[in-house]
């Protein structure tokens, strides 16, 4: 079996564990570290359905040890001339481009920098016929991760096409990244069943994501009439999604009309609230609340845990701090709110 592994946003890998188990059945999980999650399979990669939590996918070519002063780099630099690279030819057999990135943790003499390029210099002296380093145009793109005295070498299978799923998107102000509103989606259980609710969906990514299942209705809003534009290009005209422009603490909506809600809630340096965040999520809440089905679960994400725990007490919500994130110099949390 390949090895492989793929990329996450930090706090995730949890998440993207339970999505591999879920969709590749053969698949067998390594173990994870920050912001990675390792697995073995027998298939091609061109097999593997979209790990929808996943940023981009690897595949680990070589593991070794590496010293840490910059004179070890030669060692490196002849460790990585004996990897076996799958490589193929270009058209009419002229040298494929190709481009290393590297990182590095921990007490090294040396750049990342300096270890991609003797990285580079290990490429080239096996391969330097079939292989060229170009950083403008390349193909075929390697992944070199040391950690300490140990080093990985890997080969990127997918590209930002991957994460954004290949479409041009309208983003606004605040949107999430799809791969994190996809951990939400799939926190959310989903079910072909579901009536669900984003009650402030911005440019529509929860939504969109979720369009990755079955379900029996979506319906989304949002105060701005921008964003709710973006959404209804993003996600589609749909007879089985409605999107609309309200006030997520008053939505026109009848009440216990949703199994579940999902919402990328103002936080952080993304908003500029005109009242203070326990009042705003307090009134979100209390809608949350009235619109859900007898237990219904809204799955929400915020930096705000105060705000959010003194909300869910005045309306009665069970809190449930899922997973923590790493996100732009924020550190968010998905929590599940369940109607008791």
């Amino acid at each position: 079996m390949a090895l492989y592994f793929a990329t996450v946003l930090p706090g995730l890998e949890d998440i993207l564990m339970q999505e591999i188990r879920c969709k590749m059945a053969d698949a067998k999980l390594q173990g994870s570290e920050r912001g990675k999650v390792y697995f073995a399979d027998a298939q091609s990669p061109e097999m593997f359905p979209m790990l929808r939590t996943a940023d981009n996918l690897y595949r680990l070519l070589h593991r070794f040890p590496v010293g840490p002063h910059k004179a070890d780099l030669d060692l490196l630099a002849r460790d990585i001339s004996k990897i076996d690279l799958p490589i193929g030819r270009g058209e009419r057999g002229e040298t494929i481009g190709y481009q290393v990135h590297a990182s590095r943790v921990g007490k090294h003499t040396y750049s990342r920098f300096d270890a991609a390029d003797a990285a580079a210099r290990g490429i080239s002296r096996r391969y330097g016929r079939h292989l060229r380093r170009d950083a403008e145009s390349h193909a075929v793109e390697y992944r070199l991760d040391i950690v300490r005295d140990q080093a990985a070498f890997a080969l990127r299978l997918t590209d930002a096409a991957y994460r954004y799923r290949g479409l041009q998107r309208t983003f606004t102000r605040a949107a999430l990244r799809p791969t994190v509103a996809h951990a939400l989606v799939w926190l959310s259980q989903p079910k072909p069943s579901d009536r669900l609710i984003d009650p402030c969906c911005g440019s529509g990514t929860l939504l969109s994501e979720r369009l990755a299942y079955p379900f029996a209705h979506l319906a989304g809003g949002d105060r701005s009439e921008e964003a709710v534009a973006a959404a209804i290009s993003n996600v589609g005209i749909r007879d089985d999604v409605r999107i609309r422009r309200w006030d997520a603490r008053q939505l026109p909506v009848d009440a216990g009309s949703a199994d579940k809600m999902t919402a990328n809630l103002p936080f952080g340096r993304q908003i500029a609230a005109d009242m203070p965040l326990a009042e705003l999520y307090g009134g979100m809440m209390s809608e949350m609340r009235r619109v859900l089905t007898p237990g219904g679960q809204a799955i929400v994400l915020t930096d705000a845990d105060d705000a959010l725990q003194e909300a869910a007490a005045r309306t009665q919500l069970r809190v449930t701090k899922a997973a923590t994130l790493s996100l732009k110099g924020l550190h968010p949390a998905i929590y599940l709110l369940a109607k008791r």
